[in-house]
């Protein structure tokens, strides 16, 4: 089969989390492409590896990035599980609300608020001397809704930003009110026009309102909250993980207000912080070594791949593709056995789907064959029968000529007529037909699949789309599938019924 050129066109603009995904779905080979950086120019060889396309993005990912990849070849199935473990990772350092640390940079130069105004506090709060703690200094009576806060200096233009610790506070709100919070100087309890904050209650309940009330999961120490007159953007981020706790996106029209409450279940105060170099610094550490574990665990992942595309390029038998497998399951036609042609000493179910050894287990020295029980006999064209072999200890499948007729039962060692695979206590897993090979994989469920025209008879493992082992013969004779439990435990081989919907 001739690998046909399959051309990925990503969008223009798009996030680096979406450009791993989308390699990590189609890395097939070697990928060429053209990196367009806005502001910064990488150059890139011709013809490079998916290994070094990952270096690079994490080198210059500082901005969008415009590309098109070429990249031959269709992904097969056994590649599923380490896009599974891509995904993960991905997830894992919530890359999609990662700031960057050039936004990070632009943020922290906005910052202009650090104290709050003292003639705009609740009498409910104390205020330290320099305007950076703010606590409550109440009692609390019971039916209380709103919460006591204070203000810092109106906004109404401009980016702005402000750093606030909240430590382990139990309860605490922080967010931007229109002019209307000066009648009161409290935040509702419950959603209301003209109110932008994210609230944590009593440890448990971590939310956002606005008109609206989202649940949060993320619960910080400290926050940057960032606003965007322009934008109409109002940020709140974590300062420890750099990653986005929320977002309001709302066309401010009127004057705001930095809002800070303390809340009214604990006298712990909130503190507003200037954050020096040094506290820069510490958070880009902390951003590229989150940066540098992904890539770690990126190039573990991508040196996994490039070993199955090594074995691919150089046994390209072993792997089936979508359209191959397709074909195979289309041709099954054996879902039971016969019941007339069980040995002796096995059970065949009702169904006529279930094959178990009802012998002695413990077998008496000098037993070699193992019995077997048979389906119908095959002559010409496609077939194909789905076998669970599970956890059994030992079993045997595969095709057999006229001969097995005579004692119904599998030899031991290799024999004219004879096309099967067999496991042996767990140990020994070999291909027997004239000659015999040593297996290395061991299926838990497996598709047999035989074309008279072809010469072939495949065994392909069923989860993991892998020839396990593949005969080629000219067949002259009668066939019959055979299946064998073994003699040396009492789980049985289960014959398997593919539903067409899952042929895709």
């Amino acid at each position: 089969m001739t690998p046909k050129d399959y051309l990925l066109k990503l969008p223009e603009s798009f996030t680096v989390t979406s450009i791993i995904s989308a390699l990590f779905k189609c890395v097939r080979s070697t990928i060429t492409c053209t990196l367009s950086i806005p502001g910064k120019c990488v150059r890139l060889p011709e013809s490079f590896t998916v290994t070094s396309i990952i270096s690079a993005l994490f080198k210059c990912v500082r901005s969008t990035i415009t590309c098109t990849l070429s990249i031959p070849g269709k992904c097969v199935r056994e590649l599923n599980h380490y896009n599974q473990d891509a995904e993960e990772i991905l997830r894992r350092y919530n890359a999609e609300g990662y700031i960057v640390q050039r936004e990070w940079n632009e943020m922290l130069t906005c910052q202009d608020i650090e104290t709050v105004d003292r003639s705009r506090v609740n009498n409910d709060l104390h205020v330290s001397e320099d305007n950076k703690m703010i606590s409550f200094q109440a009692k609390c009576p019971g039916g209380r809704v709103e919460w006591p806060c204070a203000l810092a200096k109106e906004l109404e233009s401009g980016k702005h930003c402000w750093i606030l610790e909240v430590g382990e506070k139990s309860s605490w709100a922080v967010g931007v009110a229109s002019e209307t919070i000066l009648k009161k100087m409290s935040i509702p309890d419950s959603c209301k026009e003209g109110y932008w904050y994210i609230k944590l209650f009593k440890g448990k309940r971590f939310q956002a309102f606005s008109s609206s009330m989202t649940d949060l999961s993320q619960n910080p120490k400290k926050i940057a909250v960032y606003l965007d007159f322009d934008k109409s953007e109002l940020l709140f981020v974590d300062l420890e993980t750099q990653i986005t706790i929320h977002k309001f996106k709302e066309q401010f029209s009127e004057k705001l207000y930095p809002l800070f409450s303390p809340g009214i279940h604990d006298k712990g105060p909130l503190i507003l912080q200037s954050v020096s170099q040094k506290d820069v610094k510490e958070t880009l550490g902390r951003h590229t070594s989150l940066l540098l574990q992904l890539l770690f665990d990126v190039r573990e992942i991508l040196g996994k791949y490039i070993s199955l595309l090594y074995q691919r390029q150089n046994d390209p038998e072993r792997f089936t593709l979508d359209t191959e497998w397709n074909e195979m399951l289309t041709s099954q036609d054996i879902e039971t056995v016969d019941r007339n042609t069980a040995h002796g000493d096995l059970h065949v179910s009702e169904d006529n789907k279930r094959i178990s050894f009802q012998g002695n287990v413990k077998c008496p020295g000098g037993r070699a064959e193992w019995p077997c029980a048979l389906a119908k006999e095959l002559e010409s064209g496609k077939h194909c029968w789905i076998l669970e072999v599970g956890e059994k200890s030992s079993w045997a499948v595969g095709v057999a000529s006229e001969t097995i007729l005579k004692n119904l039962s599998i030899p031991d060692s290799c024999k004219e007529g004879y096309w099967y695979i067999k496991l042996f206590k767990r140990k020994k897993f070999q291909a027997f037909s004239s000659s015999t090979t040593d297996l290395s994989q061991k299926p838990r469920k497996i598709a047999v699949y035989l074309d008279f025209d072809m010469g072939e008879l495949s065994f392909v493992d069923v989860e993991k789309h892998v020839v396990i082992h593949r005969f080629k013969e000219q067949f002259s004779d009668k066939l019959y599938p055979v299946f064998s439990p073994g003699i040396h435990d009492k789980g049985p081989l289960i014959l398997h019924s593919i539903p067409q919907n899952k042929t895709n």
